[in-house]
Order: C-alpha cells, then sequence, then structure tokens
C-alpha cells in the first residue's frame, strides 16, 4: 500500500548514513580589549629595554662626572653589548608569544644591520619565513571562501594540495599545489593564503608601536626617527592585505625587467612568478611555483648538500645574486619609480636551477 511504501521509505531514509559536514572555526576579529593586552605586553617588554639603555647612559655618565671613571670605548661597547644581547633576547621572545605585526617589525629589524645592534638582527633574523602557520584545514576554508565558484569543490581547482605549508610569514603562508585541467593544469603552483582576521591585528599593532615611538621621537640615543617609520609603514600596510593590488604588483614589476628601456622584449635577470588568471582574490593569490629555498635558509642548503658556504662556489652564487637584484631594483627604481618594497631573506628565492627567484 501507499502506506506501507511510505513507511519503507521513512525507515530506509532514517537508517541511511548521514555524511558528517565539518565545520570549520574562522578566528575572529581581534577586540579592542585584546589589543590593549597585546599593547600592554609588548610596552612591558620594550620600554624597560630603552630605558635600560638610557640608565647605562647616565650611569656612565655619572661615573665619569663624579668619580673621574671614564671608560675606553672597548670597555664601554662591552657594557652596551651585554645590554644588546639581554634586549635581544626580551624582544624575540615577547615577538614569538605576540605575533602579528611585531613580526612584521622583527623583519624590518633584521634586515637592516646597518641600523640595530647585530645582536637584535641575529635574534630576530627567525622570523622572516618561519612563523607558526594556520592549519592546513583552516587553509582550505580561506580557499573555498574565496576562489571558488558556487558549483566548485576543492578537487575542482587543485589535484593536489600539501598540507605543510613551504613558509608562513606574518600576514600568510604559501603552499604548493597542482592545479587540475580545468585551469589549465596540471601545473605545480604557489598558493598564498591571508591568515584569517590578519589585518585588524597587524593595524592595532602599528598604532600600538607609533604610540611607543613617539613619545622618544627627539631621543638622542636613538640612531633614527622611529616614529615616523612607523607612521610611514601604517600608510603603506593596507597593500599588504589586497592580493590583487599584489598581483598587478607582480606583473609590473615583471614588464619592467622583461623589456629593455626601448620597449624591446629581453630575458629578466631573475625569475618573478606569474598570478595565474581568474584564481586571484584579496585574501588568495595562486601563482607561478618555483622550486627552491629561501634565502634566509641558503646557507644551511648549502651545508646539507656538502658546499661549503664560504667557498668559492657559494662566492660566485654571491655575485650573481647581487647582480641580478641590483639590476632588477635598478631598473625598476630608476626607470620606473615602482619596486618591491620587502627584499628580505624570505622572499628571494635560491632556485634548484641556481637562478634567482624574487
Amino acid at each position: 500500500t501507499a502506506s506501507d511504501t511510505a513507511s519503507d521509505t521513512a525507515s530506509d531514509t532514517a537508517s541511511a548514513p548521514t555524511e558528517e559536514i565539518e565545520v570549520v572555526e574562522f578566528p575572529p576579529e581581534i577586540s579592542k580589549v585584546d589589543r590593549l593586552k597585546r599593547a600592554a605586553k609588548f610596552w612591558s617588554a620594550a620600554v624597560p629595554i630603552v630605558a635600560s639603555y638610557y640608565g647605562k647612559s647616565g650611569e656612565l655618565y655619572l661615573r665619569e662626572a663624579l668619580l673621574g671613571e671614564r671608560l675606553s670605548s672597548d670597555e664601554a661597547q662591552e657594557e652596551f653589548d651585554k645590554l644588546h644581547f639581554k634586549g635581544a633576547e626580551k624582544l624575540a621572545s615577547t615577538i614569538t608569544s605576540l605575533k602579528g605585526f611585531y613580526v612584521k617589525t622583527a623583519q624590518i629589524i633584521a634586515s637592516r644591520q646597518d641600523l640595530f645592534p647585530e645582536q637584535y638582527t641575529q635574534a630576530l633574523s627567525g622570523f622572516t619565513d618561519n612563523l607558526d602557520p594556520i592549519s592546513a584545514k583552516l587553509a582550505r576554508a580561506v580557499i573555498e571562501k574565496e576562489l571558488l565558484n558556487a558549483d566548485e569543490t576543492f578537487e575542482d581547482v587543485f589535484s593536489e594540495f600539501d598540507e605543510v605549508p613551504l613558509g608562513s610569514a606574518s600576514v600568510a603562508q604559501v603552499h604548493r599545489a597542482v592545479l587540475t585541467e580545468k585551469y589549465g593544469g596540471p601545473k605545480e603552483v604557489a598558493v598564498k593564503i591571508q591568515r584569517p582576521s590578519i589585518e585588524s591585528k597587524l593595524m592595532g599593532d602599528i598604532s600600538n608601536l607609533i604610540a611607543l615611538a613617539k613619545p622618544l621621537q627627539d631621543a638622542d640615543a636613538l640612531p633614527l626617527d622611529y616614529y615616523t617609520v612607523f607612521v610611514e609603514l601604517k600608510s603603506q600596510l593596507a597593500d599588504e592585505f589586497d592580493f590583487v593590488a599584489e598581483a598587478v604588483a607582480m606583473d609590473r614589476v615583471y614588464q619592467t625587467v622583461s623589456r629593455t628601456p626601448e620597449g624591446l622584449p629581453c630575458e629578466p635577470p631573475l625569475v618573478i612568478p606569474r598570478p595565474v588568471p581568474g584564481l586571484v582574490s584579496k585574501r588568495v593569490l595562486v601563482m607561478d611555483y618555483l622550486p627552491g629555498v629561501p634565502l634566509s635558509r641558503a646557507r644551511d642548503e648549502m651545508i646539507k648538500k656538502g658546499i661549503d658556504p664560504d667557498g668559492p662556489e657559494a662566492k660566485l652564487f654571491g655575485r650573481k645574486l647581487l647582480r641580478a637584484l641590483t639590476e632588477t631594483f635598478g631598473r625598476c627604481i630608476l626607470e620606473t619609480g615602482f619596486f618591491h618594497a620587502d627584499p628580505h631573506g624570505g622572499n628571494i628565492f635560491v632556485l634548484d636551477d641556481g637562478s634567482v627567484g624574487l
């Protein structure tokens, strides 16, 4: 009967296994309270570091004025080296726990040996591409939200996707993947994925740094006006969250170095990845995959392969690297005024074929 049929159908439906849909939770935007907590933690570490230099300078002045004790240049340097080691260790520990824009600050310090003591540049050198990554599940969820059409699955776009990222920095991380035939594959690509809710965290962090640097704007003990530096960084930082603008910038730099000043085609001095059309959004950027290692890890890679990092082979590559970067940045700056403004060791690659990637 109809009732029996309906009953059997209902029974079959009830007993059929239901497919579980895994829900990936996106991290929330950082609250004002959390921003204040992060600011307090940073200030509690940074202010004593800065104060220690004023304290040591005052101590040495008083010893000379009241006791007639004047240290030699080497002795004074030894005193300040102790402060450098202690301050660098404390700052690195604080940035490790806070992350956010403070990682960007660490990258800047690590790449400017001309402005900061060696103890600081060494202690902060590990923040270029080794930051704790977001989970592979969350990375896939960001891609699905940003790139996929309503009728597409993840497997419609990528036939392979490495769960372990190639590198992870303050704003984003990069995974190797392979495109399906639907998107021009099989082709190896690099997928750059922005950390969820990172924009509010970084902008809040840099506001805290500006507040910290403003009272020290005229301090003679500091090598430059960090307040002005951070204000300029804040005005430029918004571009880092827009991967569509980044894709346009990549193509613009490529066009500059792949043509002569007269507009004729030429071989670029280094390899610049191209974005994949149709697979670019504000928070996800799919681009050419460059097989190799970042410059920040090149020395360790040389040692693994039995190459002396201070030997003739390494020095020969060093000259090649310098020529490629000099030509690229020279042409971009002098010809167009548009150039890659974040060339730290995590953004420059030593490729498997011996060429240089940017």
